[in-house]
């Protein structure tokens, strides 16, 4: 490092002794609640799309769902001339668990980046400002790619992190498969769209998957997530002219056309066919309290400084009533011009 960058980094640590109350962060040290809540705070600040759900801090690493909220319909009346009136009882609607998975998000910068960023005065805000944004958009990817917790991750195999956790979608697939599309009901094992298709376009499709809800789980504030594959066909895009917003854009797009009746996203790291209807409030990351791991030190050896994070993760849907989707990988776009009823 140039000595310019050696002063900055060395602010750099300082800034994170005294935010964390730490002697030496080139050692592992436990991120205090109070830092623990910033640190998640401004991870979620990052990202438009994790702002509208919930990252909830929870004691335990197992547990049911922590989020206050009554998911069933309290309006009743009882003739206590024959019983006791019966509350409602305020609980997880499903009895589904959480757990939390260790979570690594470990990073290294070389010294020669680290020189281009130290001429500019907001080095540490730079620095910080990259790791939030890319854990945000990593926590993301996993809620709606994560189909497992692999005891050791396979990144260059698994390239949307399908292994890190189990997100949201499959969180839905497995505890409640009828609201989850994966076929249409002539059993061919996909989901056709077009003139000839199961759906005519995606209006039918999205409505057809809110649906899905009964009436008494909705909220009023469901929304459609939608890919943005599924978007640029509707619109008749070329693709490649409505992708020139790039996947990892950090921004959520909401789209000046409705869908099924619903305000529609299109969000970073979404299944490019895949569609989901919810009160984005349903779905929540969950974190461990004082389970948050940082270390940073320089590596002259590696000519690099090498900052490790830790974080224990869950991700749950707090009502299974209130959400439906579709299988992505089961859409098939339907030819107008070629195909013809009798599938010729």
């Amino acid at each position: 490092m140039r000595e310019l960058t050696i002063q900055k980094f060395r602010k750099l640590h300082q800034a994170l002794c005294k935010s964390y109350k730490v002697t030496n962060p080139g050692k592992y040290f436990s991120v205090t609640e109070p830092m623990e809540t910033m640190l998640n705070s401004a991870i979620q600040d990052s990202s438009d799309f994790l702002k509208r759900i919930n990252m909830l801090p929870v004691t335990d690493r197992k547990g049911q769902s922590v989020k206050i909220g009554i998911y069933s319909p309290l309006a009743k009346r009882t003739n206590v001339d024959e019983k006791d009136r019966q509350p409602t009882k305020m609980q997880p609607p499903d009895g589904v668990e959480y757990e939390c998975k260790l979570t690594e998000f470990d990073v290294s910068f070389s010294y020669d980046l680290l020189d281009a960023w130290a001429r500019f005065d907001n080095f540490m805000e730079l620095y910080m400002q990259q790791v939030y944004r890319r854990i945000a958009l990593d926590r993301i990817m996993v809620g709606w790619y994560g189909t497992s917790a692999a005891t050791e991750t396979k990144p260059g195999i698994n390239t949307n992190l399908e292994d890190v956790n189990i997100g949201w979608l499959k969180l839905l697939m497995t505890h409640k498969e009828e609201h989850y599309l994966t076929e249409s009901s002539d059993g061919s094992g996909q989901i056709t769209i077009g003139k000839f298709g199961d759906y005519k376009n995606l209006d039918a499709m999205t409505y057809d998957v809110y649906s899905i809800i009964d009436d008494a789980q909705r909220t009023g504030s469901e929304v459609a997530i939608i890919g943005r594959r599924l978007v640029a066909n509707d619109m008749g895009k070329a693709l490649s002219s409505f992708a020139q917003q790039p996947t990892e854009k950090n921004q959520i797009m909401v789209l000046e056309k409705t869908y099924g009746g619903l305000p529609s996203l299109v969000i970073p790291h979404f299944p490019d066919t895949g569609l989901v209807v919810t009160d984005t409030e349903n779905l929540s990351l969950y974190y461990q309290s004082g389970r948050t791991r940082r270390k940073m030190e320089d590596k002259p050896e590696r000519n690099s400084v090498v900052d490790f994070m830790s974080s224990n993760d869950a991700y749950m849907i707090e009502n299974f009533d209130g959400i439906a989707g579709i299988e992505a990988n089961n859409i098939e776009f339907v030819d107008e011009e070629s195909t013809t009823p009798d599938g010729s």
